[in-house]
């Protein structure tokens, strides 16, 4: 018995010693494990992150967002290694927090610098001579006669036709009840036909209207004429009527601004973009003229009532996404004697300067414009030509264009 008890005695330390001896081969292998994934998460994760993090090539902003990726990755694969593998990610992810945002701004501004040229493209498609060719009153008689003086000028950007002319008359037919009734509607071509025309022979549409010298419209709808301020002789006229004395209409009118804005709405509307409001200018009035009429008439102030006109034409067309340029005459600009071209009213409205170079002799354009834009104020410019021979006409746009002006009309 003795012998078995101590035969079970050395059975027992035996069993206690293999056990303490596993143990500590379990002990060791976790260091093993944990010494061999420091090791690789030294030189497969960290270093290499940190030599991307450093290198300073074209995809700086890529790499950066991987990195974030893989550092987030390494901390939660680590989280219970030793302390010098949480230093080293955590440096990692703090370079990724801090280069960022400097690499997305350098890479931003490189795209940006590669696509402009890609938003200009579409301007080499523009015609070189750009400028603007008016079609004349005569030519609008009819759809055969406006193709052919198309044809004539196809080497032009725009094509400016006039829609309403000195004396009131409409060169197209106009759906406005009011035009109609008055008889200022005086051809049969619509403005559908007219734009097709000028879009068919490349160029693009724009349009001219004369403002208040009409005579066509006050004679039926007197309420847009000058009234005498007495309130009952009624409208003015330029003349007895017995001499063939007519009315004219009137800027300060509620009627006239209805009717012109209706015709700037109509013709915006039918995709003509440019509209150029010329013949806006007083009636030659006599001083007993002023008497009858009133105030509103008074030479001092009576420029208001012209700028106040364009300015409400104006905010029509831009409601309708148009333009509107106000036309006067060069020799009106230079002597300071238009009452309509008050450059402070309009702010930087487009005015259309007619230049007749006869008026001018042997002045240069160069010289012209100079004159021109020192009266200008904030208006931007735009030469309209005349005058000229084809030979000498060729030599003023050229002139024009070294002096910047490349947009410029011609009549």
């Amino acid at each position: 018995m003795q012998k078995k008890n101590k035969g079970m005695k050395i059975y027992k330390q035996r069993k206690k010693g293999a056990e303490r001896q596993s143990q500590m081969v379990s002990v060791l292998g976790t260091c093993a494990v944990m010494l061999g994934v420091g090791i690789f998460g030294y030189y497969v994760v960290a270093k290499p992150i940190w030599e991307i993090m450093t290198d300073k090539g074209d995809d700086d902003y890529s790499q950066s967002v991987d990195v974030s990726s893989t550092a987030q990755t390494t901390t939660q694969e680590v989280s219970q290694t030793e302390a010098t593998q949480t230093k080293t990610t955590t440096v990692s992810s703090e370079k990724v927090t801090t280069t960022a945002p400097a690499e997305t701004t350098q890479t931003t501004t490189q795209a940006t610098t590669t696509t402009a040229p890609v938003t200009q493209a579409p301007v080499s498609n523009e015609k070189s001579t750009g400028g603007c060719y008016f079609i004349s009153a005569d030519d609008m008689a009819g759809a055969d006669s406006l193709s052919q003086a198309l044809n004539r000028v196809k080497e032009y950007k725009y094509a400016v036709v006039p829609l309403k002319v000195t004396g009131g008359k409409l060169l197209y037919a106009s759906g406005i009840e009011s035009a109609n009734l008055s008889g200022a509607v005086s051809s049969g071509m619509t403005l559908s036909e007219i734009v097709d025309a000028i879009k068919k022979c490349g160029m693009e549409p724009a349009a001219e209207i004369s403002t208040i010298a009409d005579s066509i419209y006050p004679a039926t709808y007197k309420k847009s004429a000058y009234q005498f301020a007495d309130g009952v002789t009624g409208e003015w006229l330029d003349n007895k009527s017995e001499s063939g004395g007519k009315p004219w209409m009137s800027p300060f009118a509620d009627l006239t601004k209805s009717y012109l804005s209706d015709i700037i709405g109509e013709i915006s509307s039918a995709g003509i973009k440019k509209i150029i409001c010329t013949d806006t200018y007083f009636p030659a009035f006599r001083d007993k003229d002023i008497g009858y009429i009133g105030d509103i008439v008074k030479p001092e102030t009576r420029y208001s009532g012209l700028c106040e006109l364009i300015n409400h034409l104006s905010d029509k067309a831009e409601s309708n996404g148009a333009s509107l340029m106000l036309e006067v005459s060069a020799s009106d600009v230079i002597n300071s004697s238009s009452e309509v071209f008050k450059p402070e009213s309009y702010g930087d409205m487009y005015a259309v300067v007619n230049i007749n170079m006869n008026d001018f002799g042997s002045q240069s354009i160069s010289d012209i414009m100079a004159k021109i834009k020192s009266k200008s104020g904030s208006m931007q410019i735009v030469p309209c030509i005349s005058g000229s021979s084809s030979g000498s006409l060729s030599s003023v746009i050229e002139s024009l264009e070294k002096l910047g002006y490349d947009y410029y009309m011609v009549k």
